[in-house]
């Protein structure tokens, strides 16, 4: 996300005018980094109050048992991902 969000700097950077030449007459592609940065700032926000929440938590300790499961029980957890992928197969060849 911290990449992301220093690609979009230099980007915006590199849109300024250089040596005092006037901006591009089209105004509506300069205000799209600007509605960038606010979406980008807003969607951290977001993400980092899920990351402090219970839900967070929750799906991290779920992970770490679905792990757990599938190092102690390998060839089930193939067999039930081969049903599944089986199942998923058929019902989207069917729909074409």
């Amino acid at each position: 996300m911290l990449y992301n969000q220093q690609m979009m700097m230099q980007e915006m950077q590199d849109n300024q005018p250089v040596n005092g030449e006037s901006e591009p007459s089209h105004s509506g592609k300069t205000h799209i980094p600007e509605q960038v940065e606010v979406i980008s700032d807003n969607i951290s926000k977001m993400y980092n109050q899920f990351k402090d929440s219970e839900q967070y938590e929750e799906i991290q300790n779920k992970a770490l048992k679905l792990k757990e499961y599938i190092k102690e029980n390998p060839v089930p957890s193939v067999l039930y991902s081969l049903g599944a992928g089986f199942i998923l197969g058929l019902l989207l060849h069917r729909k074409r």
